[in-house]
């Protein structure tokens, strides 16, 4: 949390985010790795974007998404990336989610399911779905949902989608209960 607390962009996106009012609203991802393993591993890499989540299942067109990631964007002057939970079990092809919480639990890695959220007289909340492990012994596990559902190949896709071996090469990758060295793995996620 101090972290998280002294970055002025954390405290922008925060600070943005309350001002929308979404309901069950985190920032998750990219935003909280990228800083905490920046520190850990004496490296800066900038976040890309800022996720932000929610769960309204009273307006779920992507749409709505849209407009509110514009304003926020204008508002802050950073890339806000915004996704309804409430409706992304149909771009996933699962069962309806029913709750932020119940949507990070199948997220790809568990180090993507730490969320930060606030309002506007508290300290910011950090909470982890999955531990706090991946984030401060930096490690692209695998989540439960995605092992169980033996969606490993996703999981890779996922991985080289975002360009996170490039982002984080020295990050090792982990498929299973055992955590493994990052040449092994890496080397049996290539097509």
């Amino acid at each position: 949390m101090e972290l998280l607390d002294h970055s002025h962009m954390v405290r922008e996106a925060i600070d943005a985010s309350i001002s929308v009012d979404l309901p069950n609203w985190c920032i998750v991802g990219g935003l909280i790795r990228d800083l905490a393993w920046g520190k850990i591993l004496g490296r800066e890499v900038p976040p890309r974007d800022i996720d932000l989540i929610y769960f309204d299942p009273m307006n779920t067109t992507p749409e709505k998404d849209w407009e509110i990631e514009e304003y926020l964007s204008k508002l802050s002057g950073l890339p806000f990336r915004l996704n309804n939970q409430a409706r992304m079990h149909q771009f996933n092809s699962e069962a309806r989610y029913t709750s932020v919480v119940d949507a990070m639990t199948k997220f790809p890695t568990t180090v993507s399911a730490i969320g930060i959220s606030g309002s506007k007289n508290r300290t910011p909340l950090v909470f982890s779905i999955f531990g706090y492990c991946a984030l401060f012994e930096p490690v692209f596990q695998i989540t439960p949902h995605f092992s169980n559902s033996r969606r490993q190949n996703d999981f890779s896709k996922y991985l080289r989608r975002n360009g996170l071996f490039e982002r984080w090469p020295e990050v090792p990758v982990n498929l299973g209960p055992e955590r493994s060295t990052s040449a092994n793995v890496v080397a049996s996620l290539e097509p």
